[in-house]
């Protein structure tokens, strides 16, 4: 006679100790496992001070585009394209935000002057603050700049 495991029995026996976790979503279903604790993050990853000023250009080059080129609805129509277009890359960054490693909890984010002058771990290897920041800030920085000097040349030859 073959011993039969219960429900409860099976249910008790693979309980793995829970861990707590960043709750966005009340009851995400298959989707609680998600966030990744990884230790030292805060320590050699890239500061919220910069995805923060990564957005700050998009959004600044966004409204450059509104202030400047929307003169009829032809171009409004267009720029509620962009616009839309916009939002949902940046829903994207904001996903792959939250879905990135997370510190663990406790772990002390460090300040921003420490994140320029301390490491950083990138997918090749380790690059300082500065080197990550520019990486991340320059495209977009050089954008906002030739959407404003476009949009001023604009303004200007009405």
């Amino acid at each position: 006679m073959a011993t039969q495991l219960r429900h409860d029995d099976i249910l008790h026996a693979s309980a793995a100790p829970v861990r707590p976790r960043l709750t966005l979503v009340p009851d995400a279903g298959p989707y609680d496992d998600l966030e990744r604790i990884a230790p030292g993050v805060a320590s050699r990853g890239i500061h919220p001070g910069v995805l923060k000023a990564l957005v700050g250009c998009y959004a600044a080059m966004l409204a450059s585009f509104w202030l400047f080129f929307a003169r009829d609805a032809a171009a409004g129509l267009v720029l509620t394209v962009i616009t839309v277009l916009m939002i949902m890359y940046f829903g994207l960054i904001v996903g792959g935000i939250l879905l990135a490693d997370s510190p663990a909890p406790g772990e002390r984010q460090r300040s921003f002057a420490d994140f320029l002058a301390g490491p950083v771990d990138i997918a090749t290897g380790v690059v300082s603050g500065r080197e990550a920041m520019a990486q991340i800030i320059f495209l977009p920085a050089a954008m906002l700049l030739l959407a404003t000097v476009g949009g001023v040349i604009a303004a200007l030859s009405r």
